[in-house]
């Protein structure tokens, strides 16, 4: 019997054969320890290069995505454990459960729950040795980048997710985590949600140093200055704009390559954008 990070207590089998994973970052997790056994991901699993290769050599099914999984097609795969992320896949947990299938669900906000989930994960696979090489690795990397912000004053950040309605994140995120890591401060910390709609209002009146759009939104940003309100924030008078993509604030244990570029982004001239964005005339 293990707890999982919903505090659910589940039987699993001593030898797990097949896995079903109903979010991307699980997949990518089963896959650096033993992709063979992925037997069902997603529509959206990316990492690594050997998870692709396989989707795309069909040898893993597809049940849809992470708010749309196929209940059918999971039964299907017969599989030995299904791995799930938060409280928003419960409505797929629990009918599995109620069928008698064992469904974990991995939900880290942090380095510490990542380790514990990751380690669970080679412990039940058969494969702890591989499981601690990839965490200690990660902890060594997490570490050099920590200690390079260590003593340098914290920037206070705005990570935008989405443009209209403006979209940001939580306490409750991973990305609130990794920008804390990096050396920031998310001006919106105090959201007790994973992520929320907020109003530019609030956001000018928190003033953030550093704005961080993903790299979908460049057009927006071409266009920020021109935008009512926006010139009130510090971080657009100082060009102070960063790009990052998507995937490199997942919950993955290779968010070390995700919390470099903020750290850069927060510190390094050079990994800015460069002086500011060129406005649509």
């Amino acid at each position: 019997m293990i707890v999982d990070d919903l505090g659910f207590k589940i039987a699993v089998k001593s030898d797990i054969r097949r896995v079903v994973s109903l979010v991307p970052t699980n997949s990518e997790m089963v896959c650096l320890l033993d992709c063979e056994r992925l037997k069902g991901g997603t529509r959206y699993d990316q990492f690594p290069e050997e998870l692709r290769r396989r989707i795309q050599l069909k040898q893993i099914d597809i049940i849809g995505g992470g708010f749309d999984a196929n209940l059918e097609k999971i039964v299907q795969l017969q599989p030995d454990l299904i791995l799930t992320n938060g409280p928003t896949q419960q409505r797929f947990a629990v009918p599995l459960k109620n069928m008698g299938y064992s469904v974990m669900s991995l939900w880290p906000r942090d380095m510490a729950g990542l380790k514990k989930g990751f380690l669970l994960l080679g412990e039940l696979l058969g494969r702890e040795i591989k499981a601690k090489s990839i965490t200690d690795e990660m902890e060594k990397r997490f570490a050099a980048i920590v200690g390079k912000a260590m003593h340098r004053p914290r920037k206070r950040v705005y990570l935008q997710m989405w443009t209209d309605p403006l979209i940001t994140v939580g306490k409750s995120s991973f990305p609130d985590w990794l920008v804390s890591a990096a050396g920031g401060v998310n001006v919106f910390a105090d959201m007790p949600f994973d992520s929320g709609q907020i109003g530019l209002e609030s956001l000018i009146q928190r003033n953030p140093d550093v704005l961080i759009f993903l790299l979908a939104h460049q057009s927006f940003v071409k266009t920020i200055r021109k935008r009512p309100g926006w010139s009130h924030i510090s971080g657009v008078r100082d060009s102070h704009f960063c790009f990052i993509d998507e995937p490199d604030i997942r919950r993955s244990v290779q968010f070390a390559d995700g919390l470099m570029k903020i750290h850069d982004c927060l510190f390094d001239e050079n990994r800015r954008m460069q002086t500011r964005p060129a406005e649509s005339k």
